[in-house]
């Protein structure tokens, strides 16, 4: 009867060790899941692309893939060429762009590379608003800064804001 008595006790103290174990592992997981690292699956679905700068407007859909890809389509409002009170302003349609892309790093900056038929264009940004998503910190907001100038040389800093899916 005594070594009976033993064995359960030896039972008892590996099911114990094997409990602990499993808390260990189950907290460090959810802590991963929560640790607040973005990743290029933080960026996807439809967003509004606005851009507003020295007197040059541009806006459209850019639509990111999560895996690293972007399409957009933009329209840019340009000055007038001689400025004056009511001078009527041009409208380019810019050609959509099928073929971008993008990174992220885990702390939430990253860069977007956007191949427009006037020339390439270089994003770095940063992701300043988000909603969980599962397990991604999913972005709702993001601030631009483009390497180059625009189509009238001016700043590009556009927002990209999440409209859906």
């Amino acid at each position: 009867m005594p070594k009976k008595s033993i064995q359960i006790r030896n039972i008892f103290k590996v099911v114990a060790v094997i409990l602990v174990i499993l808390g260990i592992y189950t907290a460090q997981s959810a802590m991963a899941a929560d640790d607040g690292n973005f990743t290029n699956a933080s960026l996807q679905g439809n967003y509004a692309y606005i851009n507003n700068n020295a007197d040059v407007a541009s806006l459209g859909p850019i639509t990111f893939n999560g895996r690293g890809g972007l399409t957009v389509d933009i329209l840019a409002n340009l000055p007038c060429n001689t400025p004056v009170p009511n001078c009527s302003r041009s409208i380019n349609d810019v050609p959509p762009v099928p073929n971008g892309t993008y990174s992220v790093a885990t702390n939430g900056t990253g860069v977007a590379t956007i191949p427009f038929s006037t020339g390439t264009v270089a994003y770095n940004f940063i992701i300043s608003e988000t909603e969980k998503k599962g397990r991604i910190l999913l972005a709702t907001k993001v601030f631009a800064v483009g390497r180059k100038g625009g189509l009238s040389g001016q700043l590009i800093a556009p927002t990209w804001s999440r409209i859906s899916d």
